[in-house]
């Protein structure tokens, strides 16, 4: 690194004139960035007001300490990151907890933190330009740092008994270790820690040691992380990397995502990323609160507001301080709707009986499974409600939106089945993966999730691979329906337009065929299942997904 990194001349209104680089520097402002600056204000490009007394500037997210130099016509800035360099350094070892000594190659002392200065007692600018000698009454074979500089090898964990020249008796554990740059020895650092030092080192790690064991124990109730999002899809990876911005903050945020996405998963990544990670996280399904309950459960109960009640904290007030997540959000009605939103702008609210306002800190996450503008239209849910819980949107795509994801999916799902029932590791073949790939997985994650989970015991224990055979019904219909449809089109008992997609053909295709079995049947769906060799589930699907009897 260069002492200076970067000469911006200026003129006598400081507009730069120009700009020269050096050493690695040369990397960070290429010719095109310093010809841009030329002609600009020194303070619109260095973003803040440069002065004679010099100072700090940030640019391209690194600091720099500058000097002003003036001249005839103007002035020079000179910028060093060196210098800056050595500023956060000094600051950084001011928190260290044990005292930290530096000396030159000769044993003169050159810098102490201020732990060091209140374990013996002085200032480190009366020690300055003195040798280790004359700071402390020793033998020079009994020093640690005289032994560090003179082997050049670090001593560690050595008690020292010594005394200062002020007839302080100290007593420390001491290491030392010697400070080379490019194999060259340019002096000596030390750690010196008596017992009031080794006893807060002790303390922490006691802390550590039982916040661990606390851990440990509460595996059952740890949320997900993003780490446990499983994908390789471009679409997933751009919605955690903003899932994983905004969970700094504490802006409201509404989840959108059909059914089987893993809103909550994402919900509890959300708050397991942010600062109120060690706060509590109340997930709240909101389909299964019950309308006359909804108050008492969300803002909690007095003694004796009605018959029976008990004092009793409700959502808010368990998750002050943290996340509140309210799953199928839409299910609310308009009315408590209404109530949530006076909270959420308010920040407060009463238990039921209560008279005095109760101040609340939560973090509200909101999860639909519906087009929240419908929702709207349909006056499901109130428009200020749906602005004030939706501060920042967030959409999860569809498994058929990120297919790719599917077959490590299915690894991740066998690993774990493998490994909750001790079973050797499974693979599949590629005709099992192939029906994966090819259904459309309404029920998303979830719904594979189970598929894997049914394929996994419906196949013996000694086989070795999955295979089509182990899919449930319903699944294997991809392979009959277009065995039909091609003998049909084969033997000219269906006519296709010849107009769309080969997909939309198809569609059209199996549309006639459908429709034949069922007006058969005269639309037993069960007989027209059996014929078809599909579930009941998968040809009500196809009926609804091809929108046969709508018209």
């Amino acid at each position: 690194m260069c002492i200076i990194d970067l000469i911006i001349k200026i003129d006598e209104e400081l507009y730069i004139k120009k700009v020269h680089s050096f050493g690695e520097s040369k990397d960070l402002f290429d010719e095109y960035t310093c010809s841009s600056w030329l002609g600009q204000k020194v303070d619109y490009v260095l973003r803040t007001s440069v002065e004679p007394k010099g100072g700090i500037v940030e640019i391209k997210s690194n600091f720099f300490t500058y000097q002003w130099v003036s001249e005839e016509y103007g002035a020079s800035l000179y910028l060093s990151r060196q210098g800056i360099l050595l500023e956060l350094y000094e600051e950084a070892i001011k928190h260290v907890a044990e005292g930290v000594q530096i000396y030159n190659k000769n044993g003169y002392f050159l810098h102490a933190n201020p732990a060091s200065e209140a374990l013996e007692y002085f200032k480190k600018d009366d020690f300055k330009g003195k040798h280790l000698m004359d700071i402390y009454d020793l033998k020079e074979d009994y020093s640690t740092v005289l032994t560090v500089l003179r082997t050049q090898k670090p001593v560690v964990n050595r008690c020292d008994r010594f005394k200062t020249r002020t007839g302080k008796d100290l007593t420390t554990i001491n290491s030392a270790y010697p400070l080379k740059i490019n194999g060259e020895l340019y002096g000596a650092v030390v750690f010196e820690s008596d017992l009031s030092v080794l006893k807060q080192i002790k303390n922490r790690t006691l802390d550590l040691e039982t916040y661990v064991e606390s851990d440990k124990h509460k595996d059952s109730e740890k949320l997900y992380a993003f780490d446990n999002i499983v994908h390789s899809s471009k679409n997933m990876e751009e919605m955690i990397h903003f899932a994983k911005k905004v969970s700094l903050t504490d802006s409201s945020i509404l989840i959108v995502g059909s059914t089987g996405t893993g809103k909550e998963l994402v919900a509890q990544s959300i708050h397991s990323f942010s600062p109120r990670r060690k706060k509590p996280f109340i997930d709240v399904n909101c389909s299964a609160v019950p309308s006359n309950l909804f108050e008492s459960m969300f803002f909690g109960t007095e003694k004796g507001a009605f018959t029976g009640s008990i004092a009793k904290q409700g959502f808010f007030e368990m998750a002050n301080g943290g996340t509140l997540f309210l799953d199928e959000v839409n299910s609310i009605s308009p009315e408590m709707q209404a109530k949530l939103l006076r909270v959420l702008q308010e920040k407060r609210f009463q238990r039921i009986g209560g008279t005095q306002y109760i101040r609340c800190n939560v973090r509200v996450i909101a999860a639909i499974n519906e087009d929240p503008f419908k929702l709207i239209e349909q006056e499901k849910m109130r428009k200020d409600f749906y602005y004030r819980i939706s501060t920042i949107k967030i959409n999860i795509p569809t498994l058929q939106e990120r297919k790719e994801d599917i077959v490590i999916l299915v690894k991740h799902f066998l690993q774990s089945l493998c490994s909750d029932y001790s079973r050797r590791e499974l693979s599949f073949t590629e005709k099992f993966m192939d029906a994966l790939i090819h259904y459309e997985w309404p029920g998303n994650i979830r719904e594979l999730q189970n598929v894997i989970e049914y394929a996994f015991n419906r196949a013996s224990e000694s086989i070795q691979s999955l295979d089509f055979e182990h899919l449930p019904d319903y699944l294997q219909f991809t392979e009959t329906i277009t065995h039909k449809i091609a003998n049909q089109y084969n033997n000219l008992e269906v006519e296709s337009k010849n107009t769309g997609t080969l997909e939309e053909q198809m569609e059209e295709i199996e549309r006639k065929i459908l429709i034949d079995t069922l007006n058969l049947y005269d639309r037993n769906i069960t007989q027209s299942a059996k014929t078809l060799g599909m579930s009941r589930q998968s040809l009500q699907y196809r009926i609804k997904k091809l929108k046969i009897f709508n018209e």
